[in-house]
């Protein structure tokens, strides 16, 4: 049996199976804290008509519980409506985005169809108890979406970005900080006000074990932890801890502002994901060649080059050289800043009297004759 099989995964229930540094989800395979640096990406406005979209069926659910035959006919299709809508919302992040979707929406069929309504009405009963239990744990989503992005952006930026060092001692020492400082439950204070999905860093939770198809020797038989949720913001927070426990910690890429999850004890800035700047270029690559640009601002090389080319244009802006003079007097600078780079002599004791002001000039007026 591989590992991730038969969770039974749903807007109910959320369950991992964990094994070393690795959680397995829906028979897909994740670095422990995958899932909890991954929904830190969710933008305000995304979380903003999330939340909106959640509140939106619980205004009509007592009516077609509890209000008359004619009113609950009138509002359930708008309650269907709005659950799908939510669905289809939610769907779109971890980890409701491995679901089978299809299967859920075989079971938002099954208790929103027209002739369900009459059972969803008798009180007390079965189908009643199924109905409700899918719509308040549904509407929950948003709530603990919400308070965890808020959590663990604080624990981001005001404690793991300021570490020296990445692993697990050091990761404890700062969930413990962090967890037990004031200005923590100040800030979540607003929030710990909804009595729904409130944020605990000890998490409620189901574990057993299962017994699979070991992911390095499929001849071979492992013990498995399966752990299972019926609080997201829990879900949430036990992959963080259980990732912060095998060194892996979300940070925030100075190149996008999106969040990854780093798994070695560098210290990250970069992610690898498209820089927005250059799509040709990865988020890292992108930082590593603007660290370069810096560095090189300090050669000599390059500072006589930029002082040069910057009074060159300078001279362009105030009408004392044409456009043409412009740009060849700029390639000759920068034949003679690779030549200088290339040429430890010349650079010693040639490049500076070349990139003389005049001489630049004189030898791109010889070049455009």
């Amino acid at each position: 049996m591989p590992l991730g099989i038969q969770q039974n995964n749903s807007f109910v229930q959320t369950t991992l199976d964990i094994w070393n540094d690795k959680v397995f989800y829906q028979e897909q395979e994740f670095p422990a804290g995958h899932f909890a640096a991954s929904i830190l990406n969710i933008s305000d406005d995304e979380l903003r008509e999330l939340i909106q979209s959640g509140g939106a069926p619980t205004f009509l659910l007592p009516v077609v519980v509890q209000g008359s035959e004619q009113e609950a006919a009138q509002v359930f299709p708008l309650l269907r409506e709005r659950i799908m809508y939510l669905a289809e919302l939610i769907w779109r992040y971890p980890p409701f985005c491995y679901n089978d979707h299809g299967q859920e929406l075989a079971q938002i069929n099954f208790l929103f169809d027209e002739s369900a309504l009459p059972k969803i009405r008798v009180p007390h009963s079965e189908f009643q108890q199924e109905f409700l239990m899918f719509c308040a744990a549904i509407t929950r989503i948003p709530v603990a979406i919400l308070h965890f992005v808020t959590v663990g952006k604080f624990f981001e930026l005001d404690y793991l970005r300021r570490l020296k060092k990445r692993n697990e001692t050091f990761f404890a020492i700062a969930s413990h900080d962090c967890f037990n400082s004031e200005q923590f439950w100040k800030e979540m204070q607003e929030l710990q006000s909804w009595d729904m999905e409130q944020f605990s860093v000890h998490p409620e939770l189901t574990s057993s074990y299962v017994f699979a198809r070991s992911p390095k020797n499929e001849k071979e038989m492992v013990f498995v932890n399966r752990v299972s949720f019926l609080r997201l913001v829990d879900f949430y927070t036990f992959d963080l801890m259980n990732g912060l426990h095998h060194g892996h910690a979300p940070s925030q890429c100075r190149g996008c502002g999106k969040y990854f999850l780093t798994t070695n004890g560098h210290m990250p800035k970069y992610c690898d994901g498209i820089a927005p700047q250059d799509s040709r270029m990865t988020c890292r690559q992108y930082g590593a060649m603007m660290r370069q640009k810096e560095q090189n601002k300090q050669h000599p090389i390059y500072r006589l080059f930029s002082t040069r080319t910057n009074t060159i244009r300078k001279h362009h802006q105030r009408g004392k050289i044409s456009d043409e003079l412009r740009r060849e007097a700029l390639y000759v600078a920068e034949c003679y800043r690779d030549k200088a780079l290339m040429d430890n002599d010349y650079a010693a004791n040639g490049y500076e009297k070349d990139m003389e002001q005049e001489h630049v000039y004189a030898e791109a007026r010889k070049r455009l004759k």
